[in-house]
């Protein structure tokens, strides 16, 4: 069965901060896209927020927000 949307990461959108003791937060913009269709042009996007915890050697994204959806272009 094929998705209803897909997202894609807008690249010039992204930070990072980094959280002493913890890991860091990343925040960005995402774009959403509806998959098998002509028009190729994103029909909405938000805000993401994603917290990372750096434990034991490994990262691990332990909470994402995603907020702030609205139609592409607006």
């Amino acid at each position: 069965m094929r998705p209803l949307t897909s997202t894609c990461f807008v690249p010039s959108s992204l930070q990072i901060y980094y959280m002493k003791g913890y890991g860091a937060v990343e925040i960005g913009v995402h774009r959403f896209h509806h998959p098998g269709h002509e028009d190729t042009e994103a029909v909405g996007e938000a805000k993401f927020i994603h917290l990372w915890q750096y434990k034991d050697g490994a990262w691990k994204i332990t909470r994402v927000i995603s907020f702030d959806h609205r139609q592409a272009g607006r």
